[in-house]
């Protein structure tokens, strides 16, 4: 299996991670593991797939579109013909397309917005909820570092004080906004995710060296910047429990 085969078929594989165990990707996921270029590929397809499918749901449809459709089922094929010709309907048509184009196009400009503050921790939550697989597994963190450099990822200057009580699990690599991002897992009962970007790849997003918290998708997050590196970590945990592993209690 070459790439463009691997990619015809995972672009049908679903971001939430729910064909995960479907022999049919098993071979394409597996290309994916093992190719640093696909493995980013399908990082970018997912990542906009669950913007996509996030700003979809946002889109309420008329509340007389069932029964319209339904009345228009009854009809004969020749008065069927008519009636989609009918101003209204050609206007719920295009409005439909319009709602449709405009979600779209607000995902796209969602991404290009490299100045948004809250993009990165945005992107990192909806990351940790679709599902991911790691590329490297070690419960040494040096060995994880090390790893990473020679990916030429970047690397955190220091950990929280509170990660040396959590368990290393792994790391990977990933892509966002065309920049490489560095994921490390760690967890003790609940899994915290710490992702690592540099500075000088997003020169114009907000950096405060006190944590930023936020709540999304029931998930917790915390931002903050040192001279080098912008942080986000993610976690199931509660917000309270987040601030403790960071010393932040006082927040």
């Amino acid at each position: 299996m070459n790439n463009d085969e691997a990619k015809f078929i995972l672009r049908a594989y679903r971001p939430n991670g729910g064909d995960a165990s479907d022999a049919m990707f098993g071979a394409a996921l597996e290309q994916a593991r093992q190719d640093p270029a696909l493995a980013r590929w399908l990082e970018g397809q997912q990542s906009f797939d669950r913007a996509v499918a996030d700003k979809l749901r946002t889109i309420v449809p008329p509340a007389d579109l069932r029964a319209a459709i339904l009345a228009g089922a009854g009809v004969s094929q020749r008065t069927a013909r008519s009636w989609w010709r009918q101003p209204r309907w050609l206007g719920l048509a295009a409005s439909v397309l319009i709602i449709f184009a405009v979600g779209v196009t607000a995902v796209w400009t969602s991404r290009a917005q490299a100045s948004d503050g809250d993009a990165l921790p945005v992107f990192a939550t909806d990351y940790v909820a679709g599902g991911f697989f790691l590329k490297r597994h070690n419960a040494n963190v040096d060995d994880l570092r090390a790893w990473l450099a020679t990916q030429n990822a970047p690397l955190p200057k220091d950990l929280p004080e509170g990660f040396a009580q959590l368990r290393s699990l792994g790391c990977k690599t990933l892509d966002y906004r065309g920049k490489d991002v560095s994921l490390l897992c760690f967890g003790e009962g609940k899994e915290y995710h710490l992702f690592v970007a540099r500075r000088d790849d997003f020169p114009v997003m907000p950096a405060s060296a006190v944590p930023q918290f936020l709540m999304r998708k029931g998930y917790s997050s915390a931002a903050w910047a040192d001279d080098k590196n912008q942080y986000v970590v993610v976690t199931e945990d509660s917000l309270d429990a987040l601030k403790k592993c960071l010393h932040c209690t006082g927040s």
